[in-house]
């Protein structure tokens, strides 16, 4: 794509393109008459059979070395959900991508401060009073030996700390560093971390993003986990959680913006057979379509980056960040999150966060050994911000259709 095309209209940049609105947008581009009385530009009414987001988790620099670049190439944005104790590593994005990002259309959106499950874990087995061992529904805490959890009913809470955890032939469990104290019932009880360590996931992380100097309105749960706080947080502080449930197709009818779900375009979780059927599914019915993939994935190829474009192009699906579609589709919850939350997170009576800075001066090997264990114990996805003015958005919804109308042709 031409940059010149791309940065600007007469020397106005998108950020400029995305102040003057929707009218002014068309205006300066010139494709009013193309937009018939009442369309909602970049809605279902005006010709296309629907939108899908692309969201990439995990902030690893593929993101931008190697999906970023086709995203620009097919002329359409994308959503970069990233992990702030990834950004400026050896292995993760560096600030200035994520600027570059947002200023080329994309959306920037938390995946918790240091990708850890932020919801409630259930026990699958009663425990009493002298267990110094849990058994959970998902394998999350163990690797987190000394950090401080509860343990919980909804009406006793107690403190305790990881002491390890694993699997064997009962199923997976978690070593406490000392015993329970309470009975607990299974699957009314649950395990996670204590409540300063889910403020700083979700809201926390949230604040660190924000200081690189981009907009975040959405968050998205590490490994689908978020009952609990978490949810609740989510919803106190963002304007959008598109993997809040389980669903891969989001029904327009009713559409709650906190209760999004996602399917995968990632090579080890689906075929391009399922990619395919699943924008069939939405470009036939009324849905919103959201997919994820993992940059860093050895599956998760360029070329199948491009494929799953294509696929979308191929069906008409215009695609869109997220808020720019919650917004087209009027559920759009930003006032909850970015400028008009600011400074909420100081008093929340859950906590301000962790008691320990990061160290800056990790090594650059550090930090490549802590990637290589992350992508080797990855958990495969399965198929399942101050906020920007809407006009504004719209404004570069349309701005962007008027710089990539070729786009339709490209192989």
């Amino acid at each position: 794509m031409d940059d010149s095309s791309s940065k600007s209209i007469d020397g106005m940049g998108r950020r400029d393109v995305c102040r003057i609105g929707t009218a002014g947008a068309l205006a300066l581009a010139g494709v009013g008459s193309g937009v018939g009385a009442g369309a909602v530009v970049g809605s279902v009414e005006s010709g296309t059979n629907g939108r899908v987001v692309f969201i990439y988790d995990d902030s690893w620099r593929e993101d931008w070395a190697d999906t970023y670049p086709v995203h620009q190439d097919e002329g359409v944005p994308a959503c970069c959900a990233a992990v702030p104790d990834y950004i400026d590593t050896s292995w993760g994005l560096l600030p200035e991508h994520l600027r570059e990002m947002e200023d080329e259309g994309w959306e920037i959106m938390s995946h918790s401060t240091s990708h850890v499950a932020v919801g409630n874990l259930s026990l699958t087995e009663p425990a009493e009073p002298g267990d110094e061992r849990l058994s959970l529904d998902g394998s999350f805490l163990g690797d987190y030996e000394g950090d401080e959890i509860v343990v919980s009913d909804g009406d006793r809470t107690v403190e305790n700390a990881v002491a390890g955890g694993g699997e064997d032939e009962d199923g997976i469990y978690l070593e406490l560093a000392e015993p329970v104290g309470e009975s607990f019932e299974a699957e009314t009880a649950f395990a996670r971390f204590d409540d300063d360590r889910i403020h700083d996931e979700v809201v926390g992380s949230k604040e660190a993003l924000e200081e690189y100097g981009v907009e975040v309105d959405a968050f998205v749960a590490p490994f689908g986990r978020s009952e609990g706080l978490a949810d609740d947080l989510v919803r106190d502080h963002y304007g959008a959680f598109p993997n809040g449930d389980d669903s891969a197709l989001n029904a327009l009818e009713d559409l709650d913006p906190y209760e999004l779900g996602r399917s995968s375009i990632d090579g080890e979780s689906a075929s391009e057979l399922d990619i395919e059927a699943y924008y069939d599914d939405v470009a036939d019915g009324e849905y919103l379509g959201i997919v994820v993939g993992h940059s860093q994935f050895d599956e998760t190829t360029p070329e199948r980056v491009r494929f799953a474009i294509q696929a979308a192009k191929d069906r008409d699906l215009e695609i869109v960040t997220l808020r720019e579609a919650l917004i087209d589709l009027d559920v759009w919850e930003g006032e909850t999150g970015g400028a008009d939350s600011e400074g909420e997170a100081g008093d929340d009576e859950n906590g301000t966060g962790p008691e320990d800075e990061s160290d800056d001066e990790t090594s650059a090997e550090t930090d490549d050994a802590f990637g290589a264990t992350v992508r080797e114990n990855r958990t495969p996805l399965l198929a399942g911000t101050g906020a920007l003015a809407a006009l504004g958005l719209a404004g570069t919804a349309a701005y962007r259709r008027f710089t990539q109308s070729g786009d339709d042709g490209r192989l």
